[in-house]
């Protein structure tokens, strides 16, 4: 029956004129407004408080991004001022000025041994330079690109490394020229006296070719002592780096009385 009179009411207006059926939708909106209005005005408010709280959320998540990148880069300079700060509290880099680089890439193979660094500073780098890492001598800088602030170093396992060095725990201090073996190892050659596995070698200054230091750096130990082939009267050291090579991330060059 429901059904029916609705049937029959939907017919009557399908049908009625025009003018009877608009004061009729008139009448409708008078009566229902206030339900309607108030349904309106709920919607409008669900969805502005949804945009509202998206866009707060949004904020939030910005600002702590923002945060964490922020403790990320104080993190960063702080390990950077310790590692500073110690080299520059050193009685032995009195008068150094040091430049922390990130290492790029590492080629140890063959004959080879070279790091690619990218400094932070290019001032005062010149060829011949020290190469700290882990408090050690690692090689020296063999270029300079200042243009797009990156260095070369050949490290003093390279088979064309030569440095300067002096072996300590001897009477008498023992001094000599390492070369590299191409094989993460170097060697000194025709020492008078033999050496006891395990002493210490320390770089000394070169000052023709810019290695500069005010006190021997230690660059690596003696693996083993044998006599010379050639003549047995003189003994040959094979030493390998103090320092890990593989496992650096950064390095710091060696700028010694730098201009003022």
């Amino acid at each position: 029956m429901l059904f029916t009179w609705f049937m029959l009411t939907g017919l009557i207006l399908l049908f009625a004129p025009q003018g009877f059926t608009s004061k009729f939708q008139l009448a409708f909106v008078h009566i229902f407004r206030w339900p309607l209005s108030i349904g309106g005005s709920v919607a409008l408010t669900a969805r502005t408080q949804q945009s509202v709280e998206g866009a707060k959320q949004r904020s939030e998540t910005q600002h702590n991004n923002y945060v964490e990148n922020l403790k990320q880069t104080l993190n960063e300079q702080t390990r950077e001022l310790k590692r500073l700060y110690g080299l520059y509290n050193s009685p032995v880099w009195e008068g150094a000025d040091f430049a922390l680089a990130d290492v790029i890439t590492k080629t140890i193979d063959g004959s080879r041994g070279e790091l690619t660094i990218a400094c932070r500073k290019t001032e005062g780098l010149m060829t011949g330079q020290y190469v700290l890492g882990d408090e050690s001598v690692i090689g020296t800088i063999s270029e300079v690109f200042p243009q797009i602030a990156k260095a070369d170093v050949k490290l003093v396992t390279d088979s064309t490394s030569w440095i300067p060095v002096e072996v300590a725990g001897l009477k008498n201090t023992l001094r000599g020229i390492m070369t590299g073996n191409g094989d993460n190892s170097a060697k000194i050659g025709n020492l008078k006296e033999e050496v006891k596995v395990g002493e210490h070698v320390f770089a000394l200054k070169q000052l023709k070719t810019g290695g500069f230091l005010d006190a021997p750096i230690i660059v690596g130990k003696v693996v083993r002592c044998e006599r010379n082939t050639q003549n047995a009267s003189v003994w040959d050291l094979t030493v390998e780096p103090v320092c890990d090579i593989q496992k650096l991330d950064d390095v710091a060059v060696i700028i010694m009385n730098p201009p003022k």
